[in-house]
């Protein structure tokens, strides 16, 4: 349900619950007090069919909202179309065109200008123009000589006055409507960007701190191993124990210098402007990084029409990006006993569209609809992975898209480019 449209149901309802208090209580002072020629029945009489129409209406807002029943626009255009009637018959009944309280008529414009797109906006503001005009027409004609031509053209006076007001109304809330709207998002968005700013600060400190806490024990883990193999070359035996523990240690260490490489490279990204980098450069560093830390899967590349000549923004981070997302590919396939992962690169004017599918059971519902907005949970750490995937890809003006297809999960990732023209010359 529309929080917006149910708000202003709600006051229509208790506008019109108001109004019909002081319809009949200015009726009845009116007639009894003022001594008024009115039409006391009738004027009761719609004011009973109004308060009644009130009652149903808010019984079946009530059932909706405890059913979670969706409530749309129309709903709230009928009940404006209701008032509309119900001040139109009152007006018809004292004075119609003539009384003190038609601008009344102005006020389901207002409302309809400030919650209602502009088609309906329209649709209401010509039904109570037609309302006055009624009124109007049903105004007595007067043909005695200079009085009656005087009192035609007040009423037609009046009538232009009603229709330039309410198209005023109309447009211009309808207008400031939508433009507060938009300021509103603007101040939501930038309060989720500056949030989000704030967790990957955070992350990356306590990154950085755990990077630095790390150094020590693998140094001393380096010296271990060091002396390990030194005691090996006189037991035979522990000769594949000791070269199994290079491995790790080594891809340990690569991970280590890298990260403060990347941390260099930040620095420098901030002291110096924008700049681009080979799109083949981008290509084979991830190879050579997918080779290095996943040597059982295959990575199968298809790139651009002339890819030697494009050049995308450059960006210390979006190679481990493209890892990471390479990476949860890589845990996908292990899950089924695939091995093949697939990037294709698509040229457009301006972009580079990069599709990375894998061969295992897709993307979940949650991590779909939650990509970007909040850390996913998960047992491989991914979650804070594709957020982080996310938050690089878009600071460099790109954007990055879950699916699922036929053979596996897939990711789309849309990359900024030098002109063509721009490189060429």
């Amino acid at each position: 349900m529309d929080l917006l449209l149910q708000s202003s149901i709600r006051r229509v309802l208790l506008l019109r619950s108001v109004a019909i208090a002081l319809q009949l209580l200015a009726v009845l002072i009116a007639y009894y007090v003022l001594d008024f020629a009115l039409a006391l029945l009738p004027l009761l009489s719609i004011i009973a069919v109004e308060s009644l129409f009130q009652l149903l209406s808010v019984v079946v807002l009530r059932r909706r909202i405890h059913s979670h029943a969706p409530v749309g626009a129309a709903t709230v255009v009928w009940q404006l179309l209701a008032d509309i009637l119900f001040l139109t018959l009152l007006l018809m009944h004292s004075g119609g065109a003539t009384n003190a309280f038609v601008s009344l008529l102005l006020l389901p414009v207002m409302i309809a200008a400030v919650t209602l797109p502009g088609r309906l906006t329209v649709l209401l503001t010509v039904i109570a123009i037609a309302a006055y005009s009624a009124l109007v027409m049903m105004m007595p004609l007067h043909h005695q000589g200079e009085h009656g031509i005087q009192m035609r053209h007040h009423f037609i006076a009046m009538w232009i006055n009603f229709v330039l007001s309410a198209v005023v109304v109309a447009t211009l809330v309808s207008a400031l409507s939508r433009t507060l709207a938009k300021q509103q998002r603007a101040i939501a968005q930038s309060r989720e960007e500056q949030l989000r700013a704030e967790q990957l600060v955070s992350l990356g400190s306590a990154a950085a701190q755990a990077t630095h806490q790390l150094a020590t024990p693998l140094a001393n883990l380096a010296l271990l191993h060091d002396e390990a193999k030194e005691l090996s070359a006189d037991c035979p035996t522990l000769q594949p124990v000791v070269d199994d523990m290079a491995v790790p240690l080594t891809q340990c260490q690569r991970q280590l210098d890298l990260f403060r490489a990347r941390a260099q490279q930040l620095r420098d990204a901030h002291e110096r402007a924008p700049h681009y980098q080979p799109l083949l450069q981008l290509v084979d560093e991830i190879r050579q990084a997918f080779t290095l830390n996943y040597p059982s899967q295959q990575l199968h590349c298809q790139l651009p029409h002339q890819g030697e000549h494009i050049e995308i923004i450059s960006d210390p981070l979006l190679s481990a990006a493209v890892i990471n997302v390479l990476a949860n590919a890589v845990r996908a396939n292990e899950e089924v006993g695939a091995e093949r992962i697939t990037i294709t690169i698509r040229d457009s004017d301006s972009a580079l569209h990069w599709r990375i599918e894998d061969q295992g059971r897709g993307f979940s519902a949650e991590m779909q609809a939650s990509l970007g907005s909040a850390v996913i949970a998960s047992s491989d750490g991914f979650g804070v992975a594709l957020w982080l995937t996310n938050a690089t890809i878009e600071r460099i003006g790109g954007t990055l898209a879950l699916a699922n297809n036929e053979h596996g999960a897939c990711i789309d990732i849309t990359i900024p480019k030098r002109r063509y023209e721009a490189i060429t010359d």
